[in-house]
């Protein structure tokens, strides 16, 4: 992760050196070994319950770049019922940690799949419910206006000439997709283009167009 943040703000980077493995001691290992651990198998969806809150894993189908992580991580993290979000592109999924006396993992799924451009489908395979026998509560949000609509969604491909590299990919992407408006990004290096989802009421073509230049 701390590459892939360095590597979008357009500096090649490599791990030089992997961190050692962590080293127990005979103290440590009785006590794993005197934990009670309840395994989960056989399902690629999981819910954890802990004294301070909930864990809910969700796939998330519809992910093509790190606009759209960047797009679920920053939406849900604005929910007061979202204690932290962890999404991979990689492994299409997302870890969220939340309080489960404001929210659940169906009204989480649900609000990430009403993140526009409307394109995520995402599964649970349980639900969690707390110690407490928590209700069904609808997910809390924090107030982004007076309407209820969906933001209006257009996309534009803009052609860019000078990159040389994945790096220049990268740092269009990382820089392009925190821009007000900016649903999506997708660069293409073969094609030297950018495709961009935005919202035509907060930005433009010719905004964005600027803003790669610059």
């Amino acid at each position: 992760e701390i590459k892939r943040q360095i590597e979008a703000v357009g500096f090649p980077a490599f791990i030089k050196k992997q961190p050692k493995y962590l080293t127990l001691g005979t103290i440590d290992v009785e006590r794993l070994k005197n934990t009670p651990v309840k395994p989960i198998e056989g399902s690629q969806q999981k819910c954890s319950i802990s004294p301070k809150g909930s864990s809910a894993t969700f796939i998330i189908d519809g992910m093509h770049c790190q606009s759209c992580v960047f797009n679920i991580e920053s939406h849900l993290s604005t929910l007061p019922a979202v204690n932290s979000v962890a999404v991979s592109l990689e492994n299409k999924s997302a870890v969220v940690k939340y309080n489960p006396k404001l929210t659940t993992p169906d009204a989480l799924r649900k609000a990430i799949e009403a993140l526009a451009p409307g394109q995520y489908k995402v599964s649970l395979d349980g639900e969690c419910s707390s110690t407490q026998n928590s209700p069904t509560i609808p997910l809390l949000q924090k107030p982004r206006g007076s309407g209820t609509s969906q933001p209006l969604t257009r996309e534009t491909v803009i052609n860019i000439d000078g990159m040389t590299c994945n790096s220049c990919v990268q740092s269009i992407e990382g820089v392009i997709s925190k821009k007000p408006g900016v649903r999506c990004i997708r660069v293409s290096l073969a094609n030297s283009t950018g495709t961009i989802e935005y919202d035509p009421l907060l930005t433009s073509p010719e905004i964005l167009r600027e803003a790669i230049e610059d």
